[in-house]
């Protein structure tokens, strides 16, 4: 991801370095207390947590933060311990809703205030305490006393950490003990033991998003059917513990797991795939190749592809297209009534340019284009003659998977058909949650990929195509995505 190093801490005195570093601790303790309030409702730990602040009421405010914390690791924790937090005086409080510094993670663009020096007291403390500090009566330089954070004195004697600060540490240790065990099970595919473990952890530290990983991922390893798909191979992901290779028997559907992670979605390359920003994709199956129009046939009675017929032998086996956004949704209608769980669907356009761009991010060399994809250099029909001008007739979309498979076992990921997603075409950021992915909402829809008759350049992983839904195209096809399948998973005990 991309982090400016403008984002790191300037060099601070030494006095200031030990001062911090006993904050950090002092702030974990604060943060585990909250995630352990939030999750056990224990009120006895509540009562026992004497020295430090009670979080139910600060909780939507620790969330908020969490998004400055993505950069400004140390000074949400300096905040975590100061009173700010208790009178719901937030990042935003005094640097402003700043959301295109938010939204730009190269640091481009700055928080909407910033103040230094003097500016300090007179622009933010004296909103609040207009009548000077208490003990000295001074309206000015307050960081000469408070750190601009945490607000405790620097120069100070630092406070003893305490039964409670020692008692938490006592639980993270315990926590890390029963993670290690959970570990040495799993690596020894010992399931049960190594999801007891992990379950005994979460009663720790309940709030630990790794610890509930593990656990899932120990309980699909022992509950490895899933509704509606065939396994092809005893691979499995280590992170989710879901099967890499599956099978849709109902329509010969192979389909691959991509798995959980975070990219940099767009390129500075095209103006519509600006800015660069990182999205966050939960796992999900996707097609290992483009739907077929043998596979559409089987679905919807009909086939409603350009190229088939005895020009071209081996149509049931090339990808479907001449289809529209709203055909494609209609075989997905159709599909998830077969199917047992459904859940099938197109994918997002985040997802389509995460699977596409595999685990290391990137783009293809030009010269592993030929290799991966059908497109205009290759893909000219056998027979007919070059003319000066573009004749699109020329061109035909090829057998699926007959060129080099990419990322995650995906082939024609570049290439041959153009691909729907389920995105509506909005500018970036990319936010599932401000209506583009909302089926109903009216406006062009987005393709990736390119197509059989395209340049190598449209075949880049970013570009962006928007089409009408209701328009159905000779190089328009589809590739299916699907929800990872709910089960009921076993409660394992310790």
């Amino acid at each position: 991801m991309n982090r400016s190093a403008n984002h790191i801490s300037r060099h601070k005195p030494a006095k200031y370095t030990v001062f911090s570093t006993y904050l950090a601790g002092l702030a974990l303790v604060v943060i585990v207390a909250w995630a352990h309030h939030e999750s056990s409702g224990d009120e006895s730990d509540d009562q026992a947590a004497t020295s430090v602040p009670r979080a139910g009421a600060e909780s939507a405010m620790f969330k908020e933060a969490g998004t400055c914390a993505r950069c400004h690791v140390f000074s949400v924790l300096e905040w975590a311990v100061s009173r700010h937090l208790e009178v719901a005086t937030n990042c935003q409080s005094c640097h402003g809703e700043s959301k295109g510094h938010v939204a730009n993670e190269r640091n481009e663009v700055k928080p909407e205030y910033l103040f230094e020096g003097q500016a300090i007291a007179g622009q933010l403390c004296m909103t609040c305490h207009g009548t000077g500090c208490p003990d000295t009566n001074r309206v000015d330089n307050c960081q000469q006393c408070h750190h601009v954070h945490a607000l405790m004195n620097p120069a100070k004697p630092l406070p003893d950490r305490g039964e409670q600060f020692e008692k938490l540490l006592h639980r993270w240790d315990r926590f890390d003990a029963q993670i290690a065990r959970g570990k040495e099970h799993a690596d020894q595919q010992q399931w049960e033991a190594a999801g007891a473990a992990f379950q005994a952890a979460l009663k720790l530290i309940p709030g630990d998003a790794g610890a509930r990983a593990q656990l899932a991922m120990c309980q699909r390893r022992l509950q490895t059917a899933l509704p509606g798909f065939e396994r092809l191979d005893d691979a499995y992901d280590k992170t989710t513990g879901l099967p890499r290779a599956v099978k849709v028997p109902a329509i010969d559907m192979p389909m691959r797991l991509v798995p959980p992670g975070e990219f940099d979605m767009g390129s500075d390359r095209w103006a519509d795939a600006r800015p660069v920003h990182t999205v966050r994709i939960d796992a999900f199956f996707l097609g290992a190749y483009e739907v077929t129009q043998a596979q559409w046939l089987t679905v919807m009675g009909n086939n409603p592809a350009g190229h088939q017929g005895k020009q071209f032998p081996d149509s049931q086996r090339m990808p479907v297209e001449h289809v529209s956004w709203q055909d494609c949704q209609a075989f997905i209608r159709r599909l998830n009534e077969r199917v047992p769980g459904g859940g099938f669907r197109l994918p997002t356009e985040a997802e389509w340019e995460y699977a596409c761009r595999g685990p290391r991010a990137a783009a293809p060399e030009a010269n592993d284009i030929a290799e991966l994809a059908w497109f205009g250099a290759n893909s000219r029909r056998p027979g007919v003659p070059e003319k000066p001008d573009l004749d699109l007739k020329a061109y035909a979309p090829r057998t699926v998977g007959t060129r080099r498979a990419g990322n995650w076992d995906l082939y024609d990921m570049h290439g041959n058909v153009r691909e729907w997603c389920s995105s509506l075409w909005r500018p970036y950021l990319y936010n599932p949650a401000d209506g583009r992915e909302a089926l109903t909402h009216v406006g062009l829809r987005v393709l990736r990929g390119g197509a059989y008759c395209d340049a190598a350049a449209s075949l880049d992983p970013a570009l962006r195509h928007a089409e009408r839904p209701n328009r159905r195209l000779r190089f328009n096809g589809l590739r299916l995505a699907r929800n990872v399948p709910q089960l009921k998973l076993p409660d394992l005990r310790d």
